[in-house]
């Protein structure tokens, strides 16, 4: 009788050589495929309806440097006829100085989102100018972690650009620094079990206090010397010295110092064994493009969302292709940006849930609400004023845009939804009404002067410069109707009022 070949042994080697893969450095086009096979999104015959270029270039600049196209960018791009264009939008975008800016943004709000509250306002612009700064020179994932977790707090000039700015917004507190470094660098949610053990949570109150130890100050021995800090617990006499997450042994350094403790724990956590650090990222960063983490809860990634299941596989791959690549950002946003599924069109009827365990296949995109940053820098570029930034100067423009974002703050980016405060915010407020008048708004005050532009280029140049595309004909008829039944108000109001009309639609204040 034949002999069958053993399955086991074909299938240990398809997985080693998927392992393989990622032993020398992926490209970001391996990353992009390894999506799109996941995510079951391919091209061709069959596949789902994707962006039309309008649509990616928008959800492409607003992902990227935080704004929508400018309309010389807009009116370039969709007149382009190659096929590489869209490739050439995306290294154009990549290697802009916005584009760091923005993505300082988004990390600071993952690891220090007290700064988002009005007490710690002032951490954020420091810490998003020092974390800009080492994103444009390149600095690995994993480096710039151990940056922050082993900063010296004891040494920092007047007027430096570090990242003190995490030790500020937690008050140099070692209870707090320890919730935050677990939740923003592992995605470990540690504070439940700050005062006492949760019968469903994975960590003990013993292991939240021994993290909080490497915070602390170390103590001195008999002899003088340094030993290791020894953490009190409030209203209690159970005190505890620092001890990995992991358990694992330590060689502790012999001059210790706060510094070279806190090094510990920051070898153990960017350590290729813990790949909580890679997962982490993957899953946040992931989150920032499409709307929605690969695992939810966002925070917490020893939950049983985690563990098991397509979504879970999907980031242990991904976090495998981020350690491979050097903890490489820029690496890993190309490979989403550049992939079909980040293409996808918008259809909010076909999308699966966040957090649906038992799927990742896409068929369409999330719509998105704008950040309040992504908001004010884009009604200033539909207005064709340029962008203010915290980071790139002072002024009263500059405390403006951090009211105006405090007021337009979204926790998570899948929420589209405005409150009721918001949306009377952008259609009573001044910002939208100065930018509706032609004195205030050059975009308006060029086309008033364009006297060789008909009444239907310049509707069409107003749609643009807003929304990032063309009208269509009937839209275009729609508001020359409208314009007609007002006889009264000269043609300068009535481009104002399409302003302001287009600028409160959902179209302009979702990615979509």
């Amino acid at each position: 009788m034949e002999r069958k070949p053993a399955v086991w042994p074909l299938v240990l080697c398809f997985v080693l050589s998927w392992q393989c893969c990622f032993a020398a450095e992926p490209r970001s086009d391996d990353i992009s495929r390894l999506i799109d096979q996941r995510l079951q999104v391919k091209a061709g015959e069959g596949a789902p309806q994707f962006a039309d270029d309008a649509a990616f270039l928008r959800r492409l600049s607003l992902d990227l440097i935080g704004r929508i196209p400018t309309i010389a960018e807009a009116r370039e791009f969709l007149e382009d006829p190659s096929e590489s264009k869209r490739v050439r939008a995306i290294e154009r975008l990549l290697d802009s100085g916005a584009h760091y800016k923005n993505m300082a943004t988004f990390w600071r709000r993952a690891w220090v989102p007290q700064a988002d509250t009005p007490e710690f306002a002032a951490v954020a612009d420091g810490f998003e100018l020092w974390l800009s700064h080492e994103l444009q020179q390149k600095t690995s994932y994993d480096r710039l972690a151990a940056k922050v977790v082993t900063w010296n707090t004891q040494a920092r000039p007047a007027g430096a650009i570090d990242p003190g700015g995490f030790y500020s917004a937690n008050e140099s507190s070692p209870p707090n620094l320890a919730a935050s470094s677990t939740r923003a660098f592992l995605g470990i949610n540690l504070d439940c079990a700050q005062c006492h053990n949760h019968p469903f949570a994975r960590w003990t109150r013993e292991q939240f206090w021994q993290t909080a130890a490497f915070f602390a100050a170390p103590a001195k021995d008999g002899a003088g010397q340094a030993a290791l800090p020894k953490v009190k617990i409030p209203d209690s006499e159970l005190e505890y010295e620092p001890a990995l997450l992991g358990a694992e042994r330590v060689d502790w350094p012999q001059d210790l110092d706060s510094v070279s403790l806190r090094t510990v724990l920051s070898d153990w956590m960017t350590s290729e064994r813990n790949i909580y650090l890679a997962k982490n990222a993957v899953n946040r960063h992931w989150a920032h493009f499409f709307g929605e983490a690969i695992v939810e809860p966002i925070d917490d990634l020893s939950s049983d969302a985690a563990a098991s299941g397509p979504r879970a596989e999907l980031l242990a791959e991904l976090a495998q292709a981020f350690v491979a690549s050097g903890y490489d950002l820029p690496l890993l946003t190309e490979a989403i940006v550049q992939s079909n599924a980040y293409r996808l069109a918008s259809l909010a009827s076909a999308h699966s849930p966040a957090g649906d365990a038992e799927s990742v296949a896409k068929s369409s995109a999330v719509v998105r609400g704008l950040t309040g940053e992504q908001l004010y820098d884009s009604l200033r570029t539909a207005a064709g004023l340029p962008p203010e930034r915290s980071d790139v100067g002072r002024g009263s423009q500059l405390d403006q845009r951090r009211d105006f974002a405090s007021v337009f703050y979204v926790e998570r980016a899948y929420n589209a939804e405005r409150s009721i405060s918001q949306a009377l915010t952008l259609m009573n407020g001044s910002l939208v009404g100065e930018l509706s008048a032609a004195a205030n708004n050059p975009m308006l005050a060029a086309v008033l002067a364009s006297p060789f532009m008909t009444p239907d280029e310049q509707v069409d140049t107003v749609f643009l410069a807003v929304l990032g595309r063309h009208t269509s004909a009937p839209e275009r008829q729609a508001v020359l109707r409208h314009f007609d039944a007002r006889p009264e108000a000269r043609f300068q109001e009535k481009l104002g009022d399409l302003f302001w009309v287009l600028v409160n639609s959902p179209e302009f204040n979702t990615n979509h």
